[in-house]
């Protein structure tokens, strides 16, 4: 009786399975399978994700001068506490 009763769940679930899986796998939906509109979309995606990737590197340009700046001040305070110490 349970056997029986298990049978008819597995066999009604990969019914279910069968039923609600696409026959292509990875589609985009009916917009996106026009083609124009997910090219569109696509090439929005790029311009914003080369502009955040442009602010991004300009961030970091900058704040590699402000510790290339920072270094040479300390290269400087450290040859100067040398030549003091090597002085006396």
């Amino acid at each position: 009786m349970f056997s029986k009763s298990v049978q008819r769940v597995s066999s009604s679930t990969s019914r279910m399975a069968k039923r609600f899986t696409s026959s292509r796998s990875g589609s985009e939906g009916a917009t996106a399978a026009s083609g124009s509109f997910g090219q569109k979309e696509k090439a929005v995606e790029n311009v914003w994700a080369r502009s955040h990737d442009a602010e991004k590197l300009k961030l970091l340009r900058e704040a590699l001068a402000k510790q290339e700046k920072d270094t040479a001040a300390l290269k400087k305070d450290l040859e100067a506490l040398e030549q003091k110490h090597t002085s006396k």
